[in-house]
């Protein structure tokens, strides 16, 4: 993320520039600055100077003091409008004022330390840029052995974060911070070694190749270099998946599977005099509970190193033309489905219910109408992310299966290069030998620019206008077409032999990707069926067991009524109007609707970025896909349970 768009450094500069309305609140703002700039620790100052924040100490001081006075005064204007709007029992107000009064403090906490927090989240994500980054440096330096071009090469053709220090590093280079590019390599590598031991040891054993006497022993060092990195990712997330279990089954054990085994014990608290309505039931199953799954999800993700995050795909691809026209017509056509689906269940009931489908009472007919509203709004959204997303992960899954063609495909090049052929020919040859693949049409394309336009190898590439890459965005191919056009200048020999190692090179790259999907697999796996299966199943079953609680207390508020008062058990104060439920069960299973949905949304978020890098297209088509899932299985769970246990009653 850019400095200028990170909406944490806007708010401390929209602040500080309005310091002055906030006298009231920091006293003398010369003070206040000095004060603050003599509080923070060497850490945090090291924390501005590496996420690159344009921001003095006081700047942060004052946002951290000034949001959270903002979220006490939002949640007390929200707690006097649910006072005016409802009446609350006395252990729902200590969760109001407990609520109201931790808020705060922890927005102030987290404003306070978002920079050394935003630091850190950046270096886990670097973390896992260094295979691809390292990668494009190694390659160079096996072309040309000059440490600088080669920096400077992965520095302008990654995307990565890392690459932006990399950049950072070549520029303080050029204005003379450094004496020399070794002792900048030197600094770069002390920096990242306190969190990146492995990438430490191979930017020197990069460095330490130039000296090499031959250029055996310096491919040697190369490709040791690149050994020492690609091993030590693989340990990183072997390490990251080993402490990823505790965390998510805590996740998945006090997060879900324990509120959705309370969803039917609910109706049995009246009998003790706990009662509740439905805004209660709203405010801690559809808002607090979901919003600490979401914040201790969001926490395991903060250790996750964003390894081979593909790169975004724009809106000028030709393969999205239209595409605002299409994703207006498909919100449209979800509003007009999700609607009608919504609303089925009450026109159904203004016209008699017939065949007594739609539910109006405990355990009675086939399916509350609320349950149809739910099932509108997941259909709507799912037949809006679909229809908006999915020309996105054709694009992509295109991409992605021509980086894994790729390696085949350029060592077969290579191979051709090597015996003297021209560019043109190798290209023809390669086409033609993975005829029927994705990669082998982009190299037709780029054979038939050399012959029928006599383009040169890098426009026939990347042209804006007949390019054959000109619309694959992929870091790996780019960079590495891009070092081919660079070495088939040379020798024949020489070039054929760069391109079959750069073919290598890919190839470990695949096989750590793909020993790192390994390695996570099982969490994902677990995580996706819970959200897919288990957790709208067991929902289903347990809204269908507190019905069927609600009728049992229903039928005894019913006989004890009948009693005469002496008669009325005295101790436990059972009485019909405890036994009466408040919510009725069209309300319930709204609410607890909602809630699943959320789960559902987090799960997949939290599966998808384990195992892609929390890709927004992916996880848009990925949620497109498994609410609509969830929501069938709920249905059918609530359905089949319902009609189970109204027959043993």
């Amino acid at each position: 993320m850019e400095n200028g768009q990170n909406w944490y450094l806007r708010a401390c500069k929209f602040t500080s520039r309005n310091i002055v309305r906030f006298r009231w609140l920091v006293g003398d703002i010369d003070a206040f600055a000095k004060r603050s700039e003599q509080a923070v620790s060497q850490e945090y100052k090291d924390a501005i100077s590496f996420t690159g924040f344009d921001v003095e100490p006081f700047e942060t001081a004052l946002f951290s003091y000034v949001g959270a006075l903002a979220s006490l005064f939002t949640i007390l204007f929200l707690d006097l409008i649910l006072f005016r709007v409802t009446t609350f029992e006395s252990n729902v107000l200590v969760i109001l004022a407990v609520f109201t009064m931790a808020v705060p403090v922890i927005v102030l906490v987290y404003l306070s330390e978002y920079v050394k927090i935003h630091a850190k989240l950046m270096k886990v994500q670097s973390l896992g840029d260094i295979p691809e980054v390292l990668s494009y440096i190694v390659m160079s330096m096996k072309l040309v052995p000059n440490m600088e071009h080669a920096v400077l090469f992965a520095a302008k053709n990654s995307t990565r974060p890392l690459a932006r220090d990399l950049k950072k590093m070549m520029w303080n280079l050029q204005i003379r911070v450094y004496s020399s590019m070794d002792d900048a390599v030197v600094d770069f590598a002390n920096l990242w070694g306190k969190d990146s031991e492995y990438f430490k040891r191979a930017l020197h054993l990069i460095k330490s190749s130039t000296s090499e006497p031959d250029d055996a022993q310096r491919i040697i060092t190369l490709n040791r270099a690149l050994d020492i990195v690609l091993d030590g990712t693989k340990v990183l997330m072997d390490g990251f998946a080993a402490r990823l279990k505790t965390p998510t089954y805590v996740l998945y054990s006090i997060f879900i599977l324990i509120p959705l085994a309370l969803v039917a014990l609910l109706p049995a608290v009246t009998v003790v005099g706990l009662r509740f309505n439905i805004l209660t039931l709203v405010i801690v199953y559809d808002i607090v509970l979901p919003l600490l799954t979401f914040v201790y999800a969001e926490y395991i993700l903060m250790q996750r190193p964003a390894t081979f995050t593909p790169q975004p795909i724009p809106d000028t691809h030709p393969g999205l033309a239209n595409i605002k026209m299409k994703k207006r017509l498909a919100l449209v056509m979800a509003v007009i489905v999700g609607g009608t689906i919504s609303i089925s269940g009450y026109v159904m009931i203004s016209f008699g219910n017939p065949h007594h489908i739609i539910s109006t009472g405990t355990l009675e007919g086939l399916l509350p109408p609320t349950l149809l509203v739910l099932l509108g709004i997941v259909f709507a959204i799912a037949i809006y992310l679909n229809a908006a997303y999915a020309p996105y992960k054709k694009i992509r899954d295109n991409i992605k299966k021509m980086e894994h063609e790729f390696a085949d495909a350029l060592f077969i090049l290579g191979r051709r290069i090597s015996e003297g052929r021209s560019a043109e020919e190798a290209f023809a040859h390669t086409a033609m030998t993975m005829k029927g693949s994705v990669i082998g049409e982009a190299f037709e394309r780029i054979s038939t620019n050399l012959i029928s336009m006599r383009a040169t190898i890098l426009s026939a590439i990347f042209d804006e206008e007949f390019g054959a890459f000109k619309d694959v965005y992929s870091d790996r191919i780019r960079s590495t077409m891009l070092l081919f056009a660079e070495s088939v200048h040379k020798s024949h020999e020489a070039a054929g032999v760069a391109i079959i190692k750069l073919a290598d090179h890919l190839k470990e790259l695949q096989e750590v990707e793909l020993n790192i999907k390994r390695s996570l697999y099982d969490m994902t796996s677990t995580m996706r069926s819970t959200a897919a299966i288990f957790a709208p199943l067991i929902g289903g079953v347990t809204i269908a067991l507190s019905e069927v609680i609600q009728k049992i207390l229903q039928n005894v508020a019913q006989g004890i009524s009948r009693l005469p008062p002496n008669m009325i058990p005295g101790p436990a104060q059972i009485n019909p109007e405890n036994l009466n439920q408040s919510i009725s069960p069209d309300l319930f299973m709204l609410a607890i609707g909602i809630y699943l949905m959320l789960v559902t949304a987090i799960l997949t978020r939290f599966s998808g970025t384990i195992e892609y890098g929390g890709d927004k297209t992916q996880l848009m088509y990925d949620l497109g896909q498994m609410l609509p899932i969830s929501m069938i299985v709920f249905t059918v769970s609530a359905i089949a349970s319902r009609l189970v246990f109204r027959g043993l009653i």
